[in-house]
């Protein structure tokens, strides 16, 4: 396996997003997950005619390190919403599409989303249904790019809705019939190892059972408390179960980290630093993490990665 990460590691200037790249330059890794998590904000390029150019510069700066980028995350929105916030969600859900095409990136997550509710049983088939409308309105970017699109499990400590404890899909028995009912030769499954530790299943037999059907990583830890985005080692989840696991699938994907939280800024979801008043003024120095201190810790994460692999035998240059 080769190892990769997502350009989250680094605060986003989306402006100039391509300056994140730079960053990667000596952590060892040369494949990126790009994220585009955040893109949907006032002003941002990717929702207007600039986008291409973006584009264009993203796969200028990867070229120039001669790094790569080998999946992406599309932006966050709720697919059930409804109005100008729907029709934006889904226009950069598309556009993200259609970025991967141009910069030849083969796979892109896109979440699923519980449509809240008690669940009962018609609000399973509901939750079936009303995912594969949000999903179908995605296959022509699909099919005219080639780029598969990947369903990631979620933890029941996302549930949309306080009647409603569970959260769909979080196990891969629900990811994996959510992916066979879209239905659709580009649709894979991505799993992700700190929203399994939070849910509490057997990492092992998740992996075993997604099979072949597994295409993507998200790779990172957790104490199973709260989907805090830090690295193997930082956590509770067991590691050996996650190796062994991809070993017995003969998984060929990437091993992609999601882990950028490895060192965390202040103001970070779900945790958040304290905040200090001195002389009756808020004192800020120490708030977030410094770039070129996350770049070290972005260059331990490779050998984390790096370890890991080398211990089960598929580390790949």
């Amino acid at each position: 396996m080769k190892l990769a990460t997502t350009t989250a590691d680094f605060r986003h200037n989306f402006d100039k997003a391509s300056e994140n790249v730079d960053w990667f330059d000596g952590t060892g890794f040369r494949y990126l997950d790009l994220n585009l998590y955040k893109i949907i904000y006032p002003g941002s390029p990717f929702l207007d005619e600039r986008w291409e150019r973006w584009t264009g510069d993203m796969a200028d700066a990867a070229a120039a390190k001669r790094m790569r980028f080998c999946q992406a995350h599309s932006p966050d929105g709720n697919p059930f919403s409804s109005g100008e916030e729907y029709e934006v969600f889904l226009k950069a859900t598309i556009r993200s599409i259609e970025a991967c095409g141009r910069l030849g990136i083969p796979q892109i997550v896109v979440h699923a989303r519980d449509i809240g509710g008690y669940p009962s049983t018609e609000y399973h088939g509901l939750n079936l249904k009303r995912n594969r409308g949000f999903f179908s309105c995605l296959f022509p970017a699909m099919e005219k790019t080639g780029v598969r699109v990947l369903v990631e499990n979620s933890c029941d400590r996302h549930a949309p809705t306080r009647e409603n404890t569970r959260h769909f899909p979080s196990t891969a028995a629900e990811l994996l019939e959510l992916v066979e009912y879209i239905n659709h030769s580009l649709i894979g499954a991505c799993w992700d190892t700190g929203h399994a530790n939070v849910q509490g299943v057997d990492q092992y037999r998740s992996i075993v059972e997604l099979g072949d059907c597994l295409l993507g990583l998200h790779i990172n830890d957790n104490y199973g408390d709260m989907d805090s985005h830090v690295a193997p080692f930082q956590g509770t989840t067991n590691l050996d179960a996650v190796m062994q696991g991809l070993v017995d699938i003969r998984y060929g994907g990437y091993f992609t980290f999601e882990a950028s939280n490895i060192l965390r800024d202040g103001a970070v979801w779900p945790n958040f630093r304290r905040e200090w008043q001195f002389r009756n003024e808020k004192v800020t120095r120490l708030k977030d993490v410094p770039a070129p201190l996350k770049r070290q810790a972005v260059a331990l994460l490779y050998q984390i990665g790096k370890h890991m692999l080398t211990e089960y035998g598929c580390f790949e240059e």
